[in-house]
């Protein structure tokens, strides 16, 4: 799979980060990934994996559930309990540097990363 990194300079040591991904490709991994319980232990102890694919798989599990779960806060109404939630966790996501939360965001299956940035804007150390 390939990701496209876009990286243009905000204001002194600051910077906006963007990125893309090979949709086609992130669809069929997708896919693979059980979506209840009953399917991850079926998958878990059908085969014989090795103990890191099956962490792989519950890691993938777990963390479509989990982006299921940030999406239904998304969409609760204003003001209710849930979009509260939701504010909370934006506030604390903020505090996150955009380098962090960028780069954990680009999953193993990428295997090529293209990065495009400004000529002369290298003098950042990452």
């Amino acid at each position: 799979m390939r990701a496209r990194l876009v990286v243009f300079p905000i204001k002194g040591k600051n910077c906006c980060f963007s990125r893309s991904i090979d949709q086609s490709v992130s669809e069929s991994t997708a896919a693979n990934t059980p979506s209840t319980v009953k399917e991850l232990w079926k998958k878990m102890t059908s085969n014989s994996k090795p103990l890191n694919a099956n962490a792989e798989l519950l890691v993938d599990f777990i963390s479509n559930k989990m982006n299921k779960a940030w999406m239904g806060l998304e969409m609760a109404p204003e003001g209710s309990f849930k979009n509260k939630l939701h504010g909370l966790g934006l506030r604390l996501l903020a505090r996150v540097k955009p380098s962090e939360i960028l780069l954990k965001s680009i999953t193993k299956d990428v295997t090529n990363v293209q990065i495009t940035y400004p000529s002369g804007f290298f003098f950042i150390s990452f």
